[in-house]
């Protein structure tokens, strides 16, 4: 898991080929899928997503997170893309109610949070569990362009 979290593919595949188990989780539930989109190396993530060792759907870490969750919240846009192309569900929430884009506006990436809104599957009105929306997690971390980008898509 450490070497799937710093991008180490290489010391990765050799664990794996020296019997290193792909199935085992953390304390946190977080699977090695999990582990890699929070380091954002995207050829990791190919790399584990071609074992075909996790359902990045059903399985849920950290705060109830899915994968693609894990990858949205650091702005790992090209994570998040491919993740999107390999069928992830976007319209799932964490345990506070968080939509994948909550986290990519908690994060403050553009880019992420731009291609997000252009795959038209995300509420962008969608509050989570304390009522807040997207646009208000932006606001309250001080994401200016990101608030831009809401309000110019319609947020309230």
């Amino acid at each position: 898991m450490e070497a799937a979290e710093e991008g180490y593919r290489e010391i990765l595949e050799l664990l794996i080929s020296k019997g290193a188990y792909v199935s085992l989780v953390g304390d946190d539930c977080d699977t090695i899928l999990h582990i890699a989109c929070y380091g954002g190396e995207i050829e990791t993530v190919k790399y584990i997503l071609f074992l075909n060792a996790v359902d990045f759907n059903k399985s849920r870490g950290m705060k109830n997170r899915t994968p693609v969750m894990a990858a949205a919240y650091p702005g790992y846009r090209d994570v998040v893309e491919l993740l999107v192309t390999k069928g992830a569900d976007l319209s799932l929430v964490d345990d506070y109610g968080d939509t994948i884009l909550h986290l990519a506006c908690r994060g403050g990436d553009v880019s992420t949070v731009r291609f997000l809104l252009s795959l038209n599957e995300v509420d962008i009105d969608a509050r989570n569990k304390k009522g807040r929306t997207a646009a208000d997690i932006a606001r309250e971390k001080g994401y200016r362009r990101v608030v831009r980008l809401l309000v110019s898509r319609g947020a309230h």
